[in-house]
């Protein structure tokens, strides 16, 4: 599995499930070489035209690879592991 995988995590500093969101795409990354977490604030004005641009309506969403969206604190790590060792 060499293909870069770009996981963005779109977070708010009010949301009570973001920070299990972001620990959880931490290890992801700690175990996939060829994964860069990119977390982006939802409240903040220069991630808006992005949050646009994916449709984000809650958090914490993270988005894999511009297409593959998991929208709340994903059921299991080793799940999103497994798919994305696929692609």
């Amino acid at each position: 599995m060499d293909k870069q995988i770009l996981i963005e995590l779109f977070t708010s500093p009010t949301c009570p499930y973001c920070p299990k969101a972001k620990k959880i795409a931490e290890r992801i990354v700690k175990e996939l070489p060829n994964a860069l977490l990119i977390e982006r604030d939802v409240t903040i004005n220069e991630n808006a035209e992005i949050s646009r641009k994916y449709g984000i309506q809650g958090v914490p969403t993270m988005i894999i690879n511009g297409t593959y969206r998991i929208v709340g604190v994903p059921n299991s790590e080793r799940e999103v592991i497994n798919y994305l060792k696929q692609i």
